[in-house]
């Protein structure tokens, strides 16, 4: 069996980054050579439009979850981004109730991707959730060797990280004191996404990094994400942002999605550590030069 790692994308609040971190660092692995399986499991299905796909997918998520978490081969669609896959979200309200009355709601994606045909295929599976408290997103949460929770920089998210991402991580750590390896996930990493050159933003993230420094469940990254318009371009033209905000001639070091999102990824990954997608593209396809707001 490869070694799979499982990346659980969550937050109790909606408007975090969440789906634009997750196509991102998806798009980045890919173009490192990784074999990515990027799963929507957000009734907005939002990730499930980040990019274009090649084939019209006739399942998805709901179906996964309507059979207690089995994957066939035609629930994964190619995208055209080389390397990375999708199970698209076709959840609804009525998926989430039937998913509530299941005794074994809580590791029911722990189970999806277990399965061969996740564990023989992929290195890298990123799974988006959606940013309220759910049976879902706590399953989600359980399924990852790791939980990666972008964090803005603002006094709402902050309480609202305390209150909702803190809570369902401190639920989930009880559970795996009962001894059940079926209730153990791996352990949280903040990401600070959206900074902006405020005063304010500054003193929060501060404030962040004074809570959790010594937290035994939660690790801080050091990779700051930037409120930069290169992020938004990228969902308007379905395309990985590491293409769009790249280093220039006499620009500061360290700033562009470029960098930041390869540092995200040795961050994670560290297996990776330096290395770096092959070609350094120049700008945009109309030859405009896209820079770090």
């Amino acid at each position: 069996m490869p070694n799979t790692t499982v990346i659980s994308v969550v937050s109790t609040k909606g408007g975090v980054g969440k789906t634009t971190l997750t196509a991102n660092l998806g798009g980045l692995l890919a173009a490192l050579g990784l074999r990515v399986l990027a799963i929507d499991a957000d009734k907005q299905a939002s990730l499930s439009k980040y990019y274009k796909l090649t084939a019209q997918p006739t399942t998805g998520m709901a179906d996964v979850v309507l059979r207690g978490g089995q994957i066939q081969p035609s629930d994964i669609v190619p995208t055209e981004i080389t390397g990375l896959d999708m199970i698209v979200s076709n959840l609804s309200e009525e998926t989430e109730s039937w998913l509530e009355k299941r005794e074994d709601r809580l590791v029911m994606l722990k189970r999806c991707v277990r399965q061969p045909v996740v564990r023989d295929t992929y290195d890298v599976v990123l799974i988006d959730t959606k940013g309220t408290a759910s049976p879902l997103q706590r399953s989600a949460a359980m399924a990852g060797d790791l939980m990666l929770s972008p964090l803005k920089p603002d006094s709402i998210s902050f309480a609202e990280f305390h209150t909702g991402t803190m809570e369902m991580l401190e639920t989930i750590n009880s559970m795996a004191d009962s001894g059940s390896t079926l209730f153990q996930s791996g352990p949280l990493s903040i990401v600070i996404n959206c900074m902006n050159r405020t005063n304010n933003a500054k003193y929060l993230t501060d404030q962040i990094y004074s809570t959790f420094r010594n937290h035994p469940n939660v690790k801080l990254l050091n990779t700051r994400i930037p409120a930069a318009t290169a992020y938004e371009l990228s969902r308007t033209v379905q395309r990985p942002v590491h293409l769009l905000d790249v280093p220039l001639k006499g620009q500061a070091r360290g700033t562009t999605a470029y960098e930041v999102m390869h540092k995200l990824a040795f961050e994670l990954l560290p297996n990776l550590s330096n290395l770096w997608a092959d070609e350094v593209p120049t700008g945009n396809e109309d030859g405009q030069e896209v820079a770090s707001a």
